[in-house]
């Protein structure tokens, strides 16, 4: 366990975090130094993007309805708790919704950074279009040097993808949690996040991307059983 604090935020990292992270990033198919320092760097990247959706919901919440936050990352992803926090429900309907909005700001913050770093806003722009949907041409790694155009590619191409998965609304992540949040039945919510768990599952099969097809199957799962479990319509918060 690595521990330290940011802050004034106690933070916790799990070393099955940057096992995933180098699965993720093909840290099992190294076969030169070339390789295991793009490896490295998506790690450095995905990292910096976790920690940062995770630190918005504590920064946020802590603001809002005080208590002590701490935050915990292993495996893909983490948890942010503040026990002590005292917060309405719209509050923690912002508090949940600053975990993906800080994500995405990373990579804002880096396609920015990648403008000002090739000199050429449109180009930049360009560039991080492409990033963001999992696309770098080749031709920019013989222009610039390629371990910086790497982590840039990391950087935005995680910040995008973490955020849009963590806004599905598909409880536990934040967009089912914002839904726990602004509806009025629990019930309501798990029948929601089923349907769509169940929908991404069929569209992520079509595309090949089992990983993804084995997490939203979980989530079915999981989504099914607090669905049952929640047996009148009219289920209030507690």
């Amino acid at each position: 366990m690595i521990r330290f604090t940011l802050f004034g935020v106690p933070v916790s990292i799990h070393p099955t975090l940057w096992l995933t992270l180098a699965f993720i990033g093909g840290g099992f198919m190294v076969s030169n130094m070339a390789e295991l320092m793009q490896v490295l760097l998506f790690i450095i990247a995905a990292f910096v993007v976790l920690l940062s959706h995770e630190m918005g919901h504590a920064l946020v919440g802590r603001r809002l309805g005080g208590g002590q936050p701490s935050v915990y990352l292993a495996w893909l992803g983490g948890d942010c708790t503040n026990e002590t926090a005292r917060l309405t429900r719209i509050q923690g309907v912002v508090m949940t919704a600053a975990g993906p909005l800080s994500s995405l700001a990373v990579g804002l913050l880096s396609l920015l950074a990648l403008c000002l770093y090739i000199g050429d806003f449109q180009m930049g722009a360009l560039l991080g279009a492409s990033f963001a949907l999992g696309c770098m041409p080749s031709e920019v790694l013989q222009v610039y040097p390629p371990l910086v155009m790497i982590f840039f590619f990391s950087l935005i191409e995680v910040s995008c993808w973490w955020t849009l998965l963590n806004l599905l609304p598909i409880f536990p992540l934040d967009g089912g949690q914002i839904m726990l949040g602004l509806m009025h039945s629990r019930r309501q919510v798990h029948g929601v996040s089923l349907a769509a768990a169940v929908v991404l599952t069929l569209f992520f099969a079509t595309l090949g991307m089992w990983l993804m097809c084995i997490f939203m199957i979980l989530l079915a799962v999981l989504n099914r059983k607090l669905y049952k479990e929640y047996a009148s319509e009219n289920s209030d918060f507690h």
